[in-house]
């Protein structure tokens, strides 16, 4: 089964398998083109990954609706200015993380930071305390190993957590916690961040190349210190280079997205108790990327994920600014919008070149397909069907 979703290029290199396998029989590899891949150290039974999966296993509850279920769409910020400021969309996810262990209501907190010893590599980290939470506090665009260790830390102490990940990341959490309910009770809350892909190590190879150097920078910023927030790479040397968002994410990384996330049909996690991304402001009828005080755009999907949030309100962790009217959405994230309007001619495509692989259900991508326009659809299933078959081509 491993090999079935790696040759059909629907691998999200979480490592979730690797985790449940065990280490000494799986193992996850960087492979040449930028993405972590699970590499079989022996001959397993692995036919129970397509349950796991989160590539191939997606079971949401959008119903019809074009957001997903949610019980209210609101602005916020973290009061902290220094948070908010550091943060990358208003500090909204940082300062609820915060609260949730301050009123120890988890133990710690699990996502994604950079890894100590390389500022390219990220990986899945606990944090403890308000300055765990900061320093892992801005987004990361490339791969991480968000769930390699998941069942080893579960199975290490008696903590509870809140998860903190891409909404990818939460649907294997939940596929994880369906294949073994003992754990379901530890994590307490899920937070998802808005995902549109996850570039390739080769995206930020590509990006602070442009500064002239051909070495490695001792540190790299993606986003944060202002809204958007600059790709930032600092040398030994005192070198530094930036590139705006615009720049960075529209002109780079974005063109280095996996090809699994191409065809996501859950870009704001509907899967999760809260879900938080950018409140962008728009300026002729497009999102504005000037420099300016982040604002976070917040669903609360569940009633566990605006309790916490209210929680956090009253106890000054978070501004909540004001409610945001659902048909305002397409305005303030119009790329989101427009991957759920169109995944359903997207995810066709892959369904009939896998036979059927991809088991998506409860994200109503049927319900919006039949809205869409006809002809743009078909450009979607176009230029899908031309991605995968050059992958399948190169890999050859």
């Amino acid at each position: 089964m491993i090999d079935k979703i790696k040759k059909k290029h629907l691998c999200l290199g979480c490592g979730l398998c690797a985790s449940v396998i065990g280490h000494d029989k799986c193992r996850m590899e960087l492979s040449p083109d930028g993405f972590y891949k699970p590499i079989l150290n022996e001959s397993v039974d692995d036919s129970f990954v397509k349950k796991l999966c989160p590539g191939l296993k997606v079971h949401g509850k959008y119903g019809g609706e074009l957001w997903g279920r949610h019980l209210d769409v609101v602005e916020s910020w973290a009061c902290d200015e220094d948070i908010r400021y550091h943060s990358s969309s208003g500090g909204t996810t940082s300062a609820l993380a915060i609260c949730l262990l301050e009123e120890h209501e988890v133990d710690a907190v699990l996502q994604v930071g950079v890894a100590e010893d390389n500022c390219l590599w990220n990986e899945m980290k606990v944090s403890r305390c308000r300055a765990d939470i900061v320093r892992n506090a801005q987004s990361r665009y490339a791969p991480a190993l968000t769930l390699y260790n998941l069942r080893q830390l579960l199975d290490n102490n008696n903590d509870t957590y809140a998860y903190i990940g891409k909404p990818c990341d939460i649907a294997g959490v939940k596929n994880f916690l369906e294949m073994f309910p003992q754990y379901k009770e530890r994590i307490k809350l899920f937070i998802s961040i808005f995902c549109a892909g996850m570039p390739s190590f080769e995206g930020s190879k590509k990006a602070f190349s442009l500064s002239g150097k051909n070495t490695r920078p001792s540190s790299l910023k993606y986003r944060g210190d202002g809204w958007p927030g600059y790709f930032k790479a600092v040398w030994d040397d005192g070198t530094e280079f930036r590139l705006s968002y615009n720049e960075s994410w529209g002109k780079i990384l974005g063109h280095f997205a996996n090809f699994r996330c191409k065809v996501c049909a859950d870009g704001t996690g509907s899967l999760a108790d809260v879900s938080i991304g950018d409140s962008w402001r728009t300026k002729d009828g497009y999102p504005d990327f000037e420099e300016q005080d982040g604002r976070s755009l917040v669903f609360y999907r569940t009633k566990k994920g605006r309790d916490a949030m209210k929680v956090a309100e009253a106890k000054g962790y978070v501004t909540i600014h004001n409610t945001i009217n659902i048909d305002s959405i397409k305005y303030i994230q119009p790329g989101q919008y427009n991957r759920r309007k169109y995944a359903g001619w997207r995810i066709l495509v892959v369904q009939i070149m896998t036979l059927g692989m991809l088991d998506f259900r409860g994200l109503g991508i049927m319900e919006q397909s039949v809205k869409a326009d006809l002809f743009i659809g078909l450009k979607n299933m176009k230029g899908t069907f031309l991605r995968m078959l050059r992958l399948i081509i190169l890999s050859r």
